[in-house]
Order: structure tokens, then C-alpha cells, then sequence
């Protein structure tokens, strides 16, 4: 019985080494290695969605796959098919994997059994009443291929600058008009300024407010100085970058808003906590804020891979810190927006599977200095826009001009 026992102990250590280094190895390639490229595609199955119906008012999804999708989600979304392009609304009925919503747009053609895919990024057009879908056959939204502007996304005249940081230089999109201030855009995971479509979608509308926008890089971007570390630090030393960006702004404005989306919750809160002057910045918005990391990792995790304890996550986080040598909890910054003086806007909702909602709600329960939180229902990541644009463009009129 002896023997079967240390047996049994020794097959349970070799399995929790083996899980260990294999998640800690995940968690390291998809989360922290800046040159990993396949992020996307981890412990998930490839988005499989037909059309089943579709008539002059609705539309009707199999969904047998849909990991990351928003067709069960509430919010204005695009559909792109091979020969046509609609946009979608409300929910009407869910029975199972099919879900029927109304239609608002169609171009082309959509018919059953048609292959779809979705997508958040749509603008309304004004002008003309109806919606744009970026990548469509209609709208790429593209100056080239990868390539994005706020003239090509926005049509707003733009130039490119430069700022330094102790790396070395960090280009910006940096739109023309405005003369209320600027707001400064701090993208998320393993983001690129030339692809960072949702701000320059916002652009737009800050435009309107008499912002310019200041589309930024930082460190471990695309083609750009890397951390001396090797790995993504979500704030811990990419703050510094952004203070150098703030300051080229300060050239030109003394009203400054960070609008901090996804993973660029951690830069702007960890700036917040290290800035000689947080007087440099008039306002904070945040989109579904990366604020502490590990937080994340772990309702990442358990989306990517359900039939994980969740139990064990604690013991993949400390494993992955001894093999890697990270510490997760410098990445954590909420105290650092809880004790902050800056006015801030924070919009997030409860169906994010990237990044808990719960994280906002704990900021919201502690901080009581000038924060407003916009939370929606049935909603998903960074897409608070789509779930009610209306609504959403008058929360940040409201916030700017209460800066004022």
C-alpha cells in the first residue's frame, strides 16, 4: 500500500510539473513574449458561422463556433460575407446556436449557408445615414495593406511625430484640428499605432469636440524598441514612454486626456503612480482596462480553456514567475486610479471575456473622487460604442466638458 501511495504521489508531482510548465509556457508565449505572433489562435477553435435565414428585416445566424464573436452580445454589429456586407441590431431570439437579430443595412448579397464573419468596427456616416464596415468590399478603411490613418479611417488630416524616451524615438498619428486639447490614445495588446482602428474611429468624435488625437507607440510595438526585460510589462516600465508623449503634447496644449484602452489600462494607472506631476493630464478615459495583469490571464485562461480548475490558476501564476522570473503583482496599478485626483470615465461590459469586468467594479466601489463608470450588459470587450453609440458619445461630451 506504501509503495502505491509514494506511486500515486509521484505520478500527481509529474503531472502538476508538466501542467505547470506547460501553462506557464502559454501564459509566457501569448501573454508576456513580445515576439510570439500566433496569440490569437491559442486554446481556441476557428470561428465557424453560417447564415440561416435572412429576410428584409432580420437575420438569422448557426453559430456552431463563435469563441471571441458578439452575435450573442447586445449592440450594433457588422457581418462581412463573401459577396455582401450587412449590419445588425438587436437580439430577437436565441434557440441554442441560432440567433436571430434585426437588420438594419445589407450591401451585396446574403444568402443561407453563406459563411460570415463579425466584427465591432463599424462608424455611422452621417452624411448619408448609414453605417460603414471596416474591411468590407466597401469600406477597407486601409491608405495600404495593414495600414491605417485618420484620414483613411476618419478623413481627418493628420501629421506623423516623434517623441523620445529613454528607448529612443516613438512615432504618433497626430490629427490637425482642434483647438480645445488633445487626447492621447494608449492602445492595448500588442498594438500598433498604423493599426489602432478604434481610435482613429473615435478621432472623429473628438474632432467634433475640438480634440485633436494623438494615436501613440510605446515600447515592444511593432518594429520599435523593445523592453530591456524582453517581455510585455503592462505598465511597469511603459509608462515612461507615454510621459514622453504627454510632454510632446504639453508643447501644444495644456488640456491633455489619456484615453486608455484595453492594455493600456496599465501604462496610463502606472503612470499615475509614478508621475513627477499628475497635474500634466486634465482627464482619464478608459475602455475595458487591462489594470492588473494577472486578472486578466486568468479570465483568459479560463475562456480559452474551460475544462481547467479554475483553482489552479494561483499555482500556474506562481510557477510562471519562478521559471520566468515575473512579478505579476507590480503589474497590478488600481490603487494607483483609486487614490488619483484625475476626473475619470471608465466604460466596460459584464460579458468581457479578455478582461474581468470585476476589475472596473472594484475601482468603482473604492474610488469616490470624480468617476462616473459606464457599465453595460450583455456586452463584450472595447464595445461599449456599439452597445449604445448614442449614449456613449454623450458620456464623453459630458466628461470633457465638465473639465472645462
Amino acid at each position: 500500500m506504501k509503495k502505491l501511495l509514494y506511486f500515486l504521489l509521484s505520478i500527481f508531482i509529474v503531472l502538476m510539473f508538466g501542467a505547470g510548465w506547460y501553462f506557464s509556457g502559454i501564459i509566457y508565449s501569448v501573454g508576456l513574449n513580445p515576439e510570439f505572433t500566433d496569440s490569437g489562435n491559442v486554446g481556441t477553435a476557428e470561428d465557424r458561422v453560417k447564415i440561416d435565414s435572412v429576410n428584409s428585416s432580420s437575420i438569422t445566424f448557426n453559430i456552431e463556433e463563435e469563441q471571441w464573436g458578439y452575435l450573442y452580445e447586445n449592440g450594433l454589429y457588422g457581418i462581412i460575407g463573401q459577396n455582401g456586407d450587412a449590419v445588425v441590431g438587436e437580439i430577437l431570439s436565441v434557440n441554442e446556436n441560432l440567433v436571430t437579430r434585426k437588420l438594419l443595412q445589407i450591401n451585396g448579397t446574403l444568402v443561407k449557408g453563406d459563411l460570415i464573419r463579425d466584427t465591432a468596427l463599424i462608424v455611422k456616416d452621417e452624411d448619408i445615414n448609414k453605417y460603414k464596415i471596416l474591411g468590407s468590399n466597401s469600406w477597407s478603411g486601409q491608405v495600404s495593406e495593414g495600414v491605417y490613418t485618420p484620414k483613411s479611417v476618419s478623413d481627418l488630416d493628420f501629421e506623423t511625430v516623434t517623441y523620445n524616451s529613454e528607448l529612443g524615438d516613438f512615432p504618433a498619428y497626430l490629427t490637425n484640428n482642434g483647438d480645445n486639447g488633445i487626447v492621447i490614445f494608449v492602445h492595448g495588446f500588442r498594438g500598433d499605432y498604423k493599426r489602432e482602428v478604434f481610435a482613429m474611429v473615435r478621432s472623429r468624435e473628438f474632432a467634433e469636440y475640438g480634440y485633436r488625437s494623438m494615436i501613440i507607440s510605446y515600447r515592444n510595438d511593432r518594429g520599435l524598441p523593445k523592453d530591456p526585460s524582453g517581455i510585455f510589462q503592462y505598465g511597469v516600465t511603459e509608462w515612461k514612454d507615454l510621459d514622453s508623449a504627454i510632454e510632446k503634447a504639453r508643447t501644444l496644449t495644456d488640456n491633455i486626456v489619456l484615453f486608455c484602452i484595453s492594455g493600456g489600462g496599465g501604462p496610463c494607472s502606472s503612470w499615475l503612480g509614478n508621475a513627477d506631476n499628475q497635474s500634466k493630464v486634465s482627464g482619464l478615459i478608459y475602455e475595458a482596462p487591462v489594470i492588473s495583469f494577472w486578472e486578466s490571464v486568468e479570465i483568459n485562461g479560463e475562456s480559452r480553456f474551460p475544462w481547467v480548475p479554475s483553482t489552479l490558476f494561483s499555482y500556474f501564476k506562481l510557477f510562471t514567475e519562478i521559471r520566468y522570473g515575473v512579478d505579476f503583482d507590480s503589474m497590478d496599478f488600481r490603487y494607483d486610479l483609486i487614490d488619483s485626483q484625475i476626473p475619470a470615465l471608465l466604460f466596460h461590459g459584464d460579458d468581457d471575456e479578455w478582461v474581468p469586468v470585476s476589475m472596473s467594479d472594484f475601482i468603482a466601489s473604492n474610488r469616490s473622487y470624480k468617476y462616473t463608470y459606464k457599465r453595460y450588459e450583455n456586452v463584450g470587450h472595447v464595445t461599449a460604442w456599439n452597445a449604445d453609440p448614442d449614449e456613449y458619445q454623450q458620456a464623453i461630451k459630458t466628461f470633457l466638458n465638465s473639465l472645462d
